[in-house]
């Protein structure tokens, strides 16, 4: 098997069930200090999401403590943002590491999968983040599979906008695509079996929007729980 490099990880996968309602995972009921702006009580009061009129103001209260107190500013502010308060990039020695777990391999309710596919690459980091036009990865699928796999190969890079970048693997027929609106619902999709002309800023989120697992088809739709996963009480620091 070849070598592929691993990142600690530091969030708690939930198995989390199709209607979350309201409150999101019942029981998680995560505090956090009050900021500034509320004045004398910042200091002993603590907000949660009994706190908030609704769970989504909640939730966006939580990106925005998460969001501030991350360090490095470049990322911070960069298209990779959402994935960098999800914990799914990592900084090393001015090297930037990227794993992303895929493992919702259908469009059920969104419970993770009891194996995943693993996607990993990295680059070097400097004063601003600029993709490079090709990209080494690594794929590692384990879990609940008759067999663990791991391949490698090199993406190159067919589009790059400021709402979406897209990666292929002609070799592979794997094509990586990342997006910068949270509001997608996820950061990244990967698709398997997939040709270099089969995806573009055309027909991407046509594809996607309209994807069914219920169809006989070659291509092959992944994503990632811990981009998809709305409660961002999971990834406080």
């Amino acid at each position: 098997m070849k070598n592929t490099f691993l990142m600690p990880s530091l969030f708690v996968l939930v198995a989390v069930g199709c209607g979350h309602g309201q409150r999101g995972l019942q029981g998680q009921n995560s505090e956090v200090l009050y900021s500034a702006e509320h004045g004398a009580e910042s200091k002993t009061r603590w907000l949660t999401d009994s706190d908030f009129e609704s769970w989504g103001e909640y939730q966006a209260y939580l990106r925005n403590e998460i969001l501030k107190r991350m360090d490095n500013q470049i990322l911070k502010e960069s298209f990779l943002q959402e994935m960098y308060i999800r914990n799914v990039v990592r900084i090393s020695n001015d090297e930037l590491f990227v794993l992303i777990p895929f493992n919702l391999h259908s469009l059920d309710c969104g419970a993770p999968d009891c194996y995943s596919t693993d996607v990993s690459f990295s680059f070097k980091l400097g004063n601003t983040l600029r993709f490079p036009e090709i990209l080494a990865f690594q794929e590692h699928e384990h879990g609940c599979v008759p067999q663990e796999t791991t391949l490698s190969g090199h993406f190159q890079k067919i589009e790059n906008t400021e709402q979406y970048l897209i990666y292929h693997s002609e070799e592979h027929k794997r094509t990586l695509v990342l997006l910068n609106n949270p509001l997608r619902r996820t950061a990244a999709y990967y698709f398997r079996n997939a040709e270099r002309d089969t995806l573009s800023g055309q027909n991407l989120f046509e594809i996607i929007e309209n994807y069914s697992d219920d169809e006989p088809q070659d291509l092959e739709l992944l994503r990632s729980w811990v981009l998809t996963t709305p409660e961002y009480s999971l990834f406080l620091p």
